[in-house]
């Protein structure tokens, strides 16, 4: 092979190696006990190391549907391996009320672990919703009003009607060298406050036995 031949295909490989080993979300699982969840195959980020990226990311995480049919929180935790960067993400979401509660405001949490483990991400930690540049869009379906801090998101002024779907809330998430996995944490209220993941089994209990009661 000519001298000139090998040195292309080195570079080759290496252009191969450092997009098939780039820094990126490799899998997710999730914990809760009112809701199914469904997530696309996560692929290879389009563009690994993207930080700060302005307007929508081209790397994306794609979750067609979160079932709730009880109000609490649904975990979903990603995992992650090194770039020696910082990747972008686009997160696109469908929600879907099942509880049979009208829903008057949403949220979101960063941070890690799941169920009664979670813990909230902390300031400066470098996974964040685009913070501080926030210079990508995020929309959460009805809610008008929305908050968006390094760590949580808060949407307001909206109602999500009982057996309404709503497609899609959209948000971005940098994620950072140094972590093996983080969880977002999302929920929905009715009255400005979330049940504990312990109480979660005893409202789809009530839930249900309404639903029966209603039948007979």
């Amino acid at each position: 092979m000519k001298c000139y031949q090998f040195l292309m295909l080195a570079a080759v490989n290496v252009l191969l190696a450092t997009y098939t080993h780039a820094g990126e979300i490799t899998g997710f699982s999730w914990s809760s006990g009112i809701a199914s969840v469904g997530v696309q195959p996560i692929v290879p980020p389009i563009v690994p190391n993207n930080n700060d990226a302005v307007g929508t990311s081209p790397n994306e995480v794609f979750i067609p549907q979160k079932n709730y049919v009880g109000i609490g929180p649904v975990d979903i935790e990603f995992t992650v391996s090194d770039s020696g960067g910082v990747t972008e993400y686009h997160f696109r979401e469908g929600v879907f009320n099942g509880t049979g509660i009208p829903w008057t405001d949403y949220h979101m949490e960063l941070g890690f672990g799941m169920g009664t483990d979670f813990a909230r991400s902390t300031a400066g930690d470098g996974l964040d919703f685009d913070f501080p540049e926030q210079n990508s869009p995020v929309s959460m379906g009805p809610f008008t009003t929305i908050v968006v801090g390094e760590d949580t998101i808060d949407a307001y002024n909206g109602v999500v009607p009982p057996l309404v779907y709503v497609g899609y809330l959209h948000f971005h998430i940098d994620v950072p060298d140094g972590i093996t996995a983080f969880t977002i944490r999302q929920y929905p209220t009715i009255d400005g406050t979330v049940p504990e993941p312990s109480s979660l089994l005893l409202a789809s209990i009530l839930l249900a036995a309404a639903a029966m009661k209603r039948r007979s």
